[in-house]
């Protein structure tokens, strides 16, 4: 019979490209493969033959290889991926090549020197799953490294993957290596997204975790609340920090969860804690920082002030701070954030109300902010926050689709962000507003430029990071946009689905389909009513060949919109190219949506 003379092993295949190998090449030809053909000889190829492997061949910017063993195959790329990453550090950034990896154990079909079978293909669909720099594996691999693993795994659960007729678990490798006995094997069952995954900044991270209302009635929480935000303000505009914020985080909140239960996970290394106490017109707060990776505490402190110092009070623990993480900061920017001359009869209480408010992120209490910000202005005409506030709430009137009156609400917030923009003290809030605007008048150069701004006062704002990545998508910066999407991202404790699918659609216009994919399918997850994100989830299919999935993810838009139409979807989204804006028409239309 032929099926006799089919020759037939078992290997541990690995699946290997490099993200982003389009955009290298289309930056530039000549030094992309030549940088490609260095790290092929000088470390690709000899580490590959010393971990008794061979490369069966090459396709583009990718290398399919064959391991006899599963310990070899993932120390030798393991191996190969540390030195990537020193190899990178020589390079300009924009020069960086990352491989994804995939490995998987399974039967393959010899012909020749070449390989075929099911544990080919799902090496490959692995190897899409993994984020650039890392490496993904199958459970048949975990289970042969079983008594030899000394790694991290992140367990991304059974996925169902495109031509394979039974799903596979899979798992990515968030470190370490493969020699000697195993010492502990650490899972997280979480479901993550290759595309949301962060890694540690260099600089000092630290969470703002919310602060606790030691009186246990409501009418105290915005004290307590107001001072935890009003320190994180400060904080978010010192370039020397790493800040999360985690103000929003329920378990922390309801005191469910520890700081380090609630941190775990993301990148950050320390967290400020603090409960408020408040008698008549005095209030008592203990703060303290935590080291989140061994516990101990490395400062604490009692405060014990009138209301009206709570401008100096926040001004004084955000420097005790940058002290206790020795954070080196130039000396004008730390004078620059300071609140303290802020003091004023009611002061306080607009201030402390109004980021209370804000930071609720809804429609009624958006209102009720600027309420309180437009009073801080007339008691205080002459400081930015009142006008800068203010601003920002019509800001998030537009962005969050709060206000009927598009126009007028568009005029209101261009006044007063160009009048924040005035001021010596000014913080980047209004240059994030007028960016917006600027955008949306088809000014693009100045939208750019006013968001970049933003981040000159504001690097740890998401707000900021996310507008600027906003306007790097329409002015056709997309690999940019990646950037600034992603720690928009990394800022925060949850990710807004609005922010995702920014992600997403950065990813797209770079030509990382299958992160926009991923991206697209987790701001979905997140809300499963958010358009925006179905349409980029819609056209990712498209461009990717998959015409059922789009058009079932048309049929689900029109379920959750039916009044949704792609004339209206292309107003919202100004792109300075109108070709990028006509691809993505065309390929909604393919799909089946209405114009």
């Amino acid at each position: 019979m032929a099926s006799d003379k089919v020759k037939r092993r078992l290997s541990a295949i690995v699946s290997a490209d490099i993200a982003g190998y389009s955009r290298l090449m289309g930056d530039d030809e000549e030094g992309t493969l030549a940088t490609w053909k260095s790290h092929r000889a000088e470390l690709i190829d000899p580490k590959v033959e010393q971990h008794r492997g061979r490369i069966v061949k090459t396709i583009g910017d990718g290398l399919l290889v064959e391991h006899s063993s599963v310990v070899d195959a993932l120390q030798c790329w393991l191996e190969i991926q540390q030195a990537m990453t020193e190899r990178n550090s020589a390079l300009p950034e924009d020069r960086h090549m990352q491989f994804r990896v995939g490995v998987n154990l399974g039967d393959i079909i010899i012909d020749g020197e070449d390989i075929f079978g099911a544990g080919v293909n799902i090496a490959a669909r692995l190897e899409a799953m993994a984020a650039p720099g890392g490496i993904c594996v199958s459970r048949a691999v975990v289970d042969q490294v079983r008594q030899k693993l000394d790694l991290s795994l992140e367990d991304l659960g059974e996925r169902a993957l495109k031509n394979i007729d039974v799903p596979v678990h899979a798992y990515r490798i968030a470190g370490g290596r493969l020699s000697g006995p195993r010492r502990r094997r650490k899972t997280d069952t979480k479901e993550a997204t290759p595309a949301l995954e962060f890694t540690l900044p260099e600089r000092p991270s630290i969470a703002i975790m919310p602060f606790r209302n030691l009186n246990k009635d409501a009418e105290n929480d915005f004290v307590a609340e107001g001072i935890g935000h009003g320190i994180q303000t400060l904080l978010v505009q010192l370039p020397g920090l790493f800040l999360i914020n985690a103000s929003s985080h329920k378990g922390y909140r309801e005191e469910r969860e520890t700081a380090a239960e609630a941190m775990r996970g993301l990148p950050v290394r320390y967290s400020l804690e603090g409960n408020v106490q408040r008698v008549a017109d005095r209030v008592r707060v203990i703060v303290q920082i935590t080291d989140l990776k061994t516990g101990a505490v490395i400062w604490s402190e009692r405060y014990d002030r009138e209301l009206e110092d709570v401008f100096a009070l926040q001004d004084d623990i955000t420097e005790k701070v940058i002290t206790a993480l020795n954070v080196k900061l130039i000396r004008a920017d730390f004078e620059r954030i300071l609140t303290k001359d802020l003091a004023g009869d009611g002061s306080w209480e607009y201030f402390l109300r109004g980021v209370n408010y804000i930071y609720s992120f809804n429609k009624d209490d958006n209102a009720r902010a600027r309420e309180q910000f437009e009073k801080l202005n007339d008691l205080r005409p002459d400081k930015v926050h009142g006008a800068a506030y203010v601003s920002l709430t019509y800001w998030l009137d537009l962005a969050r689709g709060w206000t009927a009156e598009r126009e007028e609400t568009m005029k209101l917030a261009a006044q007063w962000a160009e009048k924040a923009t005035q001021y010596a003290d000014n913080d980047g809030l209004g240059h994030v507003v007028l960016g917006f605007v600027r955008l949306h008048e088809g000014r693009f150069d100045e939208a750019l430029a006013l968001c970049e701004s933003s981040l000159q006062f504001r690097s740890n704002c998401p707000a900021a990071l996310g507008q600027t990545a906003a306007v790097q998508i329409y002015c056709g910066d997309a690999r940019r946009a990646v950037r600034s999407a992603r720690e928009s991202l990394a800022v925060r404790t949850i990710c807004p689905p609005v922010t995702v699918n920014l992600l997403a659609t950065a990813y797209r216009d770079s030509g990382e389909m299958d992160l926009s994919i991923a991206a697209a399918e987790e701001a979905v997850k997140l809300d499963g009513n958010h358009t925006d994100a179905l349409a980029t989830l819609c056209s990712d299919y498209v461009f990717t060949g998959n015409a059922e999935e789009a058009k079932q993810v048309a049929k689900r838009i029109l379920s959750v919109n039916p009044d949704f139409r792609i004339g209206d979807y292309a107003r919202k989204h100004p792109y300075k190219d109108p070709s990028q804006l006509d691809r993505i028409v065309e390929a909604l239309q393919t799909a089946g949506l209405p114009d």
